[in-house]
């Protein structure tokens, strides 16, 4: 092996090093100083950083002209870094055929009966059995009712449904009216329009409140709609439910955007610099601690996070 060969495998074994520290559970600030010291004293040793990141990145499936660090979640344990196989080894990307089972975690399933109101949290995830075997997820802060047996009523929030009956549901939401023929599905409230995701197995219609006729979603297939009209249609995301699995899946997402999702399942305020939008986010991250995760996010990018009280956080460039 020749000398230089041997310095540039020194040099990214190196740097994962640097990387088990800084994605560790609690970083310190000598540490993360340390590692930008290292990485600015040989234009080497900062392709040797980037180059591990990029590794990480390729098996997150991020996408190959990423040009952002990315910051990771605690999943990613020192060997799994060292290895460089810490998502893929960690079940953390979801594939085509992902299935929420009961068995997937060991929150169990409760009954929801009709005529009621649930409210879930900030923060807090509910899972629940409806009649003809199907099953209910709701994300945080959530109001969902359930008026008649086929009917759901979501006011604000998010909800996962897989429909096992024979039966259509029907699911309310201030846009509209979306039928649920079978399968699963994600809908998604929480400012002016509606968005529904149609994962698998049969085409769900849409009604907009002033619509004059229903739009047809088939499976695969994602739409955001207010009352009166439709979005393009896109492909589903399924890092978009990876809340079903208590985590915060992202790919090549903006800072800002980022941000903006981590502060539905963080009480108090979360703010952001408007010019940090250039940066980006790749990796999964556990909503269990968000405190963890900005700490991630400070040690990973050009940021500072300034935590004024518990409640209020401020996020602005380095």
């Amino acid at each position: 092996m020749s000398a230089s060969r041997k310095a540039d495998i020194e040099r990214i074994q190196q740097a994962a090093v640097w990387m088990a520290r800084l994605w560790s559970d609690q970083p310190t600030e000598r540490e993360q100083q340390a590692c930008n010291a290292w990485r600015k004293s040989n234009p080497a040793n900062e392709k040797a950083w980037q180059c591990t990141v990029n590794a990480q990145a390729s098996l997150a499936r991020a996408p190959a002209n990423s040009g952002h660090l990315i910051a990771r979640s605690r999943a990613l344990s020192r060997r799994n870094l060292l290895g460089l196989a810490g998502f893929a080894a960690g079940g953390l990307i979801f594939s085509s055929g992902y299935l929420l089972r009961k068995d997937s975690s060991p929150d169990s399933y409760t009954e929801l009966l009709t005529h009621v109101e649930l409210s879930t949290a900030t923060g807090e995830l509910k899972k629940l059995s409806l009649s003809n075997n199907n099953q209910l997820v709701v994300n945080t802060a959530t109001d969902i009712s359930m008026p008649a047996t086929n009917l759901l009523v979501l006011s604000i929030g998010e909800i996962w449904l897989e429909n096992n009956g024979r039966h259509p549901l029907q699911i309310k939401t201030p846009s509209g009216t979306i039928t649920h023929h079978g399968g699963q599905l994600s809908v998604r409230h929480t400012g002016t329009d509606s968005q529904v995701s149609l994962f698998n197995g049969k085409p769900a219609s849409i009604m907009g409140r002033k619509m004059h006729s229903a739009f047809t979603l088939n499976p695969t297939q994602k739409i955001n709609f207010t009352a009166s009209k439709t979005d393009s249609l896109t492909a589903t995301n399924l890092n978009e439910i990876s809340w079903l699995s208590g985590k915060l899946v992202v790919q090549d997402m903006p800072l800002t955007e980022f941000v903006a999702e981590l502060s539905r399942y963080r009480k108090g305020v979360l703010r952001i610099a408007p010019e940090l939008s250039h940066l980006a986010v790749t990796g999964a991250f556990s909503l269990k601690n968000t405190d963890l995760i900005l700490q991630q996010l400070q040690a990973s990018l050009p940021i500072k996070v300034k935590q004024l009280t518990r409640y209020w956080v401020n996020i602005c460039a380095v």
